[in-house]
């Protein structure tokens, strides 16, 4: 069991565009990747989702997408895995991260291994967290620019790790992790 937003899930959609969703009805769905708005966007996907960060990637072509729980109850940690996976039409560009999702603590960690700028879709990507009717979020800002990575920002990350913790049920509290 995982609580995000105040609502307890233990399922969730892995996107190919690199976020989780607790929207179950968008398994086996369309991966929206036009990113044209900054979040909050109410009405519009990804909502109740993790994005480490949300941008337009091409599993189909290369990389690999994996996911497993690792350690024993109440302590286990959910990992996505995005690793190696091209950029859409910046094939030769590869994009790794990972999600960890913390039982019990319902802490979120994200994890950007190398985020290059894709000219494709404007560089477009959001680094952060939406609850399900986008009325709360969290947005990383980026310690480069000082500025929030959501749209329109265009910006890069290697080796760049943060932390969300829940702070009540509508809000986090964000570190980086050296």
């Amino acid at each position: 069991p995982f609580t995000f937003y105040g609502n307890t899930y233990t399922n969730c959609v892995i996107s190919s565009n690199n976020y989780i969703t607790f929207d179950l009805t968008k398994a086996n769905q369309y991966s929206p990747w036009v990113i044209a708005n900054p979040i909050p966007n109410p009405g519009s996907d990804p909502e109740n989702s993790i994005m480490a960060p949300w941008q337009d990637i091409h599993p189909g072509i290369g990389g690999s997408i994996t996911y497993g729980i690792h350690g024993v109850a109440p302590h286990r940690v959910f990992i996505a895995r995005w690793d190696g996976v091209p950029m859409y039409s910046c094939s030769s560009t590869l994009f790794s991260s990972y999600i960890y999702l913390y039982e019990t603590t319902n802490a979120i960690e994200t994890h950007v291994l190398d985020k290059s700028l894709c000219s494709w879709n404007n560089g477009a990507s959001i680094h952060g967290l939406v609850d399900a009717t986008s009325t709360n979020y969290t947005i990383v800002n980026d310690p480069i620019q000082n500025q929030p990575r959501n749209y329109p920002l265009q910006w890069t990350a290697y080796n760049d790790a943060w932390q969300f913790n829940p702070s009540g049920s509508s809000s986090y509290t964000t570190i980086q992790i050296p």
